[in-house]
């Protein structure tokens, strides 16, 4: 009765709508209704909408939802469903995570550095433009996902937003309208950039390929598709850290598996198969082209001089940094003839991180990723025969996707992007969910907890 009550509530909003307004446009009003009420459905809901919105970035598709700032909207009424929840379950007790400390020293360390940058306006606008969101979708992860069932909703909703993304990148370039360099697939904003594009597809390949591995019938035939379209994705976008990363998230997310033997050619063949479809994908069409014959192309040889300039920046100020957001602006203050005079950003997060916020943000941040890939590896490796076959490729997923997002990192300026503070968020949520249990006490045994009695 309630699902006829819902089916017979849309086709009279739906109707109604048509009249007031167009068809095509009552579906549309409709079909956000539906997603509000699915947001605010739940505290959980709501947080997903909230960074689903910061990945698809809807605003930076259609310029028309600017101005109505969607991610901070949802952001509030995440954080509104959340404390709610709370209130209404009497359940103010917060959750204690190792990750929680060094996020709240990454904070102190950005301010620090902000307080003191080469532009300290710049750098305060920024911290509260990007990184205070970041700092909320960490939080709200960390206190909503509980559990296992909770986890692999979360990983799956962004897998879907990154197949989503793929498509997109795979239309651009079937279409002719991938022009990027020549060649290349970007979309527009945040994920402008082609090989930006690429590390975001890359973060949930090894969550389909475990699954390739681990479903059954429709589900497995599901994450074959899903698989093939987010590696199609990332080939649109002719990246070179794109495809490494690929090889390097796809053999760790299969190295465990099979006799010794075909480990042992796994790597070569995973590194032939993505050579083989760069090649394809039309690497040596990009108009980066070469300096001179025998030497390193531009692209190549611009990114050495980005990394001379972020080391130079690290050694002159490595305390504080030259600012939060500041690498572009001091480029060419610390560069040395570099191939291209204009402000340029490090292309290497690690090389970011340490050059913007010195000593003071590189060490908590150095401590998260170091964390993530602890809490990745040691989840893997867990035998937890009760997971379902999703709930296992989320568990051994984490560590490939960390290991190909840093691959492609090396190569990009993402430290203080919604990805890796993504990446750092669910390592935090699912740390807790996948603890052997403790060995039962006997009847008459008391916990001794280390403590020495008199």
């Amino acid at each position: 009765m309630r699902g006829a009550a819902l089916l017979g509530g849309v086709a009279a909003a739906v109707g109604v709508s048509a009249v007031a307004f167009h068809p095509v446009a009552g579906v549309g009003i409709v079909l956000g209704i539906a997603i509000v009420a699915w947001a605010l459905s739940s505290a959980l809901n709501a947080t997903l909408a909230f960074i689903i919105v910061l990945v698809l970035r809807p605003a930076d598709h259609f310029p028309v939802l600017a101005a109505m700032q969607p991610a901070k909207v949802v952001g509030v009424i995440a954080i509104l469903s959340w404390l709610i929840s709370k209130l209404f379950k009497g359940d103010m007790k917060l959750p204690s995570v190792p990750q929680g400390k060094w996020m709240v020293a990454l904070t102190v360390g950005i301010m620090l550095s902000a307080t003191f940058s080469t532009n300290p306006r710049a750098s305060w606008e920024l911290f509260f433009d990007v990184f205070i969101k970041m700092l909320v979708m960490f939080g709200l992860v960390v206190f909503l996902v509980n559990t296992k069932q909770q986890a692999a909703k979360f990983q799956l909703s962004l897998a879907l937003c990154t197949v989503a993304l793929a498509l997109l990148a795979i239309h651009l370039r079937s279409s002719g309208l991938a022009t990027i360099e020549g060649n290349r697939a970007g979309l527009v904003g945040l994920l402008g950039d082609p090989n930006d594009l690429a590390l975001v597809l890359v973060m949930y390949v090894p969550l389909f390929a475990e699954l390739v591995v681990s479903a059954r019938g429709l589900q497995r035939l599901v994450s074959v598709i899903f698989l093939t379209i987010l590696v199609f994705g990332i080939f649109a976008t002719v990246s070179r850290g794109g495809a490494l990363a690929l090889m390097a998230a796809l053999t760790v997310t299969w190295y465990d598996r099979g006799p010794l033997s075909m480990r042992l050619l796994l790597v070569p063949a995973i590194g032939a198969l993505v050579v083989g479809m760069l090649l394809l994908a039309g690497v040596n069409e990009r108009t980066s082209g070469v300096i001179e014959g025998g030497e390193l192309d531009a692209s190549a040889q611009g990114r050495l001089d980005m990394w001379q300039s972020g080391v130079r920046m690290t050694v002159r100020h490595p305390l504080f940094g030259v600012g939060f957001g500041e690498f572009p602006d001091n480029f060419l203050a610390y560069s040395r003839d570099p191939v291209v005079w204009e402000p340029r950003d490090a292309h290497n997060s690690f090389i970011k991180a340490a050059a913007e916020t010195g000593v003071v943000g590189f060490v908590p941040f150095m401590a998260l990723v170091l964390l993530t890939f602890r809490v990745g590896r040691r989840i893997r490796k867990l035998d937890s025969p009760e997971d379902s076959p999703t709930e296992r490729a989320v568990r051994r997923s984490v560590f490939p996707s960390m290991v190909g997002f840093c691959v492609a990192a090396f190569f990009l300026s993402q430290c203080w992007s919604w990805f890796m503070f993504i990446q750092f968020a669910q390592a935090a949520a699912i740390d807790g969910l996948w603890k052997p249990a403790p060995e039962a006490l006997e009847p008459d045994q008391e916990p001794n907890f280390g403590i020495m009695r008199a």
